[in-house]
């Protein structure tokens, strides 16, 4: 199966998991989206408005009972995709996130982990690789937060090449049901 079709099944499951989520109303917890700049790194300005060449779509669900493993926070599971408008690498996700919420502000911190499938043979050695992500968050309405998000993906260098990770940074926009 190509990257391109697993992107699309990604996609599609995806789509399946929605309508299923809001059919019973439980399962779809949070949906967000945004824009990021693409392959941030060493000597790269985030402010170079040309390197924002990403889109990203996040869903987080919630199980019950999950959560009672983490005594801070909430655990939930995420599942996204990041496609590049300019041709360059996009990638979809699925991993669990950790939301810490602030106690009394409307500030949080998240961090997630999980794997990743792509598009570019030529810049990684494996079809899956490692997906990190966290973001700073402000609840600026009910329901609605904005945050700064880094997403990171990388093969460790263990699939034959030397490891050339693919780093985002930009800004989404979540809204929770």
């Amino acid at each position: 199966m190509t990257v391109g079709r697993r992107l699309a099944a990604l996609l599609v499951a995806s789509a399946a998991l929605v309508s299923g989520a809001m059919a019973q109303g439980t399962l779809l917890l949070e949906a967000r989206g945004g824009v990021a700049a693409h392959d941030v790194g060493g000597g790269v300005s985030l402010f170079d408005p040309t390197r924002v060449q990403d889109i990203n779509a996040e869903m987080l669900f919630t199980i019950p009972n999950l959560s009672a493993w983490v005594p801070l926070g909430e655990l939930r599971p995420h599942l996204g995709a990041t496609f590049n408008i300019a041709g360059h690498e996009s990638f979809g996700y699925a991993g669990l996130s950790w939301t810490v919420r602030a106690p009394v502000v409307p500030v949080f911190l998240e961090a997630g982990l999980g794997a990743a499938v792509h598009n570019s043979k030529a810049r990684f050695g494996c079809g899956v690789l490692a997906e990190a992500q966290a973001s700073l968050g402000i609840d600026v309405l009910p329901n609605t937060a904005l945050m700064g998000t880094v997403q990171h993906v990388t093969d460790f260098g263990f699939c034959g090449t030397a490891s050339r990770p693919l780093t985002t940074a930009g800004l989404r926009l979540g809204v929770r049901f």
